[in-house]
């Protein structure tokens, strides 16, 4: 039940982000830890352990995919509308 919170939190202050100081930083972020996974990978693993790091980066490069095609009306100069607006 906590992830849904989370999500819509983060979605809120991206959209709350007018510099898009917080998406960059989020994808610098998301972008160091694709390294560290790789380098994680070159290492002798596990099968399963292998296999774990291959997923995690997977996520980390959707996760950066997202943010760099997100449409944030800051970053787009689009208006931001409220939720409840028609």
């Amino acid at each position: 039940m906590g992830a849904p919170v989370v999500m819509l939190d983060l979605e809120e202050k991206l959209l709350a982000d007018r510099d898009g100081r917080l998406r960059s930083t989020l994808i610098a972020d998301l972008l160091e830890l694709q390294q560290r996974l790789h380098g994680e990978l070159r290492q002798m693993n596990s099968r399963s352990r292998y296999l774990e790091l291959q997923g995690a980066i997977r996520a980390a490069t959707a996760a950066v995919q997202v943010l760099q095609t997100l449409n944030v009306p800051a970053v787009s100069g689009q208006p931001v509308k409220s939720k409840n607006s028609k």
